[in-house]
């Protein structure tokens, strides 16, 4: 299958990121449609996105560790032969749409030369790949500490931790995965937070050897363990809604968990017990914090930080402690959405400035009114909190697949979303979001903007997402 619309019968498509999700993309347009024209565009040194980036202490387990999470990807992409289309230390810079053209020009600096000058590169159609975690966000006044510093996300093995006095400021799940693994490495360990989190214990386990063999040699098994796993998880998702009896239910296991594990900690009790709504901010699941948190040489500070001064952080309860090495589990820019790269499209609209300026706007976060020919995975509204976003991603580069077939069959230069079907989606979803926790409740978390509007989470279980995605209403797109 062809197009004579492109000039070598099938679109060049440019994929921008190399993790999991961009390397989806790459092998199901091999797979399901024979292209092999694509290019990756990677600003790191392989592939792997946030399993590359984010080493921090943490499917031989039950949740596998991230070293073996990365072996993995690595090797789809060599399996798949994805690296001979991977531009390793590009970073893209820009996107903007040549009506013209009928193209993306793509602004890119290359890490290998030295000159100052963007080089570009043309594409028939985009796919954004570039994930939700990706640049870290570090608050202007935790910068002044003098000592050494280093993101959750860039961490620092040549920091030696031994014996010093760390902080660790932030309460979500870099904090809790970090926290226990390093308890028994300092000598001094203090704990800064804000909002403590909702925690629910992980149900962690080494996979039998016995058990990984029934797996290979009869794939029907691991297949059967893995919808099984996923439908447990679906089951979670009523807990995000305001009042529902799986909310109340989760509610009480978590408070139960804490009461049983700092029963002998009445002041840590108090501490570490959330004061907004369950769901509100991300759930974590953990085996070893509390646990952690209630170690001879852990001190919690719920105080707020006033200043830090040198290696000294002063709390606003007029407290201060010096510290050799400072932690910084603070979390990423997921609202700055895929900056700081700029997306031109449509009459030279500023998508992501609008997006900042107001809310994102989308067809179920995979296509959008003002981008044609431009297909995003993990887009807007497409994060879950109960389940594997990874089943989302494959969803998306479905619809991609779908899309990008349909061009070729129209032999069709362009696929562009109706506004009138991007108005009809989003006031859907605002309807879907309306009774859960996320719209009910303001508990400063990155789900939702500065308008409280929810951004990032999709308003309902994966199976309803896969339902409404698996098949494509044409008259909803402009096909031309």
């Amino acid at each position: 299958m062809s197009s004579n619309c492109w000039s070598n019968g099938k679109p060049e498509i440019g994929i921008i990121g190399a993790g999991m999700s961009g390397l989806c993309a790459a092998v199901q347009l091999q797979k399901k449609l024979a292209i092999t024209s694509f290019t990756i565009f990677e600003k790191n040194a392989d592939v792997g996105g946030i399993w590359l980036n984010n080493t921090y202490p943490d499917w031989s387990a039950n949740y596998a560790p991230q070293p073996e999470i990365l072996d993995y990807v690595k090797h789809v992409a060599e399996k798949h032969k994805i690296y001979e289309h991977i531009k390793f230390h590009h970073e893209v810079k820009a996107l903007t749409w040549n009506e013209d053209l009928k193209k993306w020009i793509v602004r890119y600096a290359n890490a290998f030369i030295e000159k100052n000058d963007d080089e570009i590169q043309m594409f028939d159609i985009v796919v954004m790949a570039v994930g939700t975690f990706r640049i870290p966000c570090i608050p202007n006044e935790l910068k002044t500490f003098s000592g050494p510093t280093m993101h959750t996300a860039e961490w620092n093995y040549e920091i030696n931790l031994k014996n010093k006095k760390v902080a660790v400021i932030g309460s979500g799940a870099s904090a809790v995965q970090v926290i226990p693994k390093i308890v028994n490495e300092v000598h001094t360990l203090h704990c800064y937070h804000r909002k403590p989190p909702y925690v629910i214990p992980r149900l962690q386990f080494t996979i039998p050897k016995f058990l990984k063999l029934f797996f290979f040699y009869i794939p029907f098994l691991m297949w059967l363990y893995r919808c099984l796993v996923f439908m447990l998880y679906e089951l979670f998702q009523p807990a995000y809604y305001c009042g529902s009896f799986m909310n109340k239910l989760v509610y009480k296991v978590t408070k139960a968990y804490r009461q049983r594990e700092l029963k002998k900690h009445e002041h840590l009790l108090n501490d570490l017990t959330p004061t907004y709504a369950f769901g509100c901010k991300r759930v974590t699941l953990t085996e070893g914090y509390y646990a952690a948190m209630t170690s001879p040489n852990v001190h919690l500070h719920s105080s707020h930080i006033d200043k830090i001064v040198d290696r000294t952080i002063y709390t606003k309860n007029g407290m201060k402690e010096e510290i050799d090495v400072l932690i910084l589990a603070t979390g990423f820019k997921v609202l700055e959405y895929w900056g700081p790269m700029q997306i031109f499209g449509k009459n030279s609209h500023n998508v992501l400035q609008s997006w900042i300026d107001k809310e994102p706007r989308s067809y179920y976060g995979i296509a959008f009114s003002s981008a044609p020919n431009l297909f995003a995975l993990l887009g807007p509204n497409t994060v879950v909190g109960h389940n594997s976003v990874m089943f989302m991603v494959e969803c998306q580069v479905n619809f991609m697949i779908k899309a990008v077939r349909k061009m070729m069959k129209r032999n069709a230069e362009v696929i562009n979303l109706k506004v009138a079907a991007e108005d009809d989606f989003m006031d859907k979803l605002k309807a879907n979001l309306k009774d859960t926790v996320w719209n009910r409740e303001v508990c400063d978390s990155w789900f939702t903007n500065s308008r409280g509007v929810v951004t990032t989470l999709w308003g309902g279980n994966c199976t309803k997402y896969w339902r409404q995605t698996r098949t494509i209403d044409w008259s909803k797109f402009e096909i031309k």
